[in-house]
């Protein structure tokens, strides 16, 4: 699932977040063996989880990034008379900055138009993901039957 995230990455960071992914649907699919009450419920779940995992590492790894780098940059460019900021080796422009900016501001809506709270990826430990997607799941469940 990963892979959809990672094809025009750049090699490095590719293997990382594919080394992650991998790490954690270990970790998932060791709490979702059945050794775990609370998590057995998510075991039907598996692909939703699994793209859940890989968008959440795309965020952390990736957006995250994207969106801090906007957000300090444009403050330099929009009230200063520099063209550009250097990033590493990289200069970013207010053309590039916008174009960034406009690829956070998307998955964002994604998020929101899927009803995927942002608070959802903000985790340390695999079971920490699932905790969040299981009360995730058990509210939208209670939504639907209140609904």
């Amino acid at each position: 699932m990963i892979k959809l995230f990672t094809d025009n990455l750049p090699y490095k960071l590719s293997e990382q977040m594919t080394f992650e992914y991998n790490g954690r649907i270990n970790d998932i699919n060791y709490f979702l063996s059945g050794r775990y009450d609370y998590y057995t419920p998510l075991k039907k779940d598996i692909e939703t989880i699994q793209l859940l995992l890989a968008l959440s590492i795309f965020y952390k790894r990736v957006l995250s990034n994207f969106d801090s780098a906007t957000k300090f940059t444009s403050r330099i460019i929009f009230k200063s008379k520099a063209e550009s900021v250097q990033l590493g080796t990289y200069d970013l422009s207010a053309k590039e900055i916008f174009k960034l900016n406009k690829t956070v501001l998307t998955f964002k809506k994604l998020l929101e138009d899927y009803s995927i709270p942002i608070g959802l990826f903000e985790y340390l430990e695999t079971k920490e993901l699932l905790r969040k997607i299981k009360v995730y799941k058990d509210s939208l469940a209670r939504e639907t039957d209140n609904g």
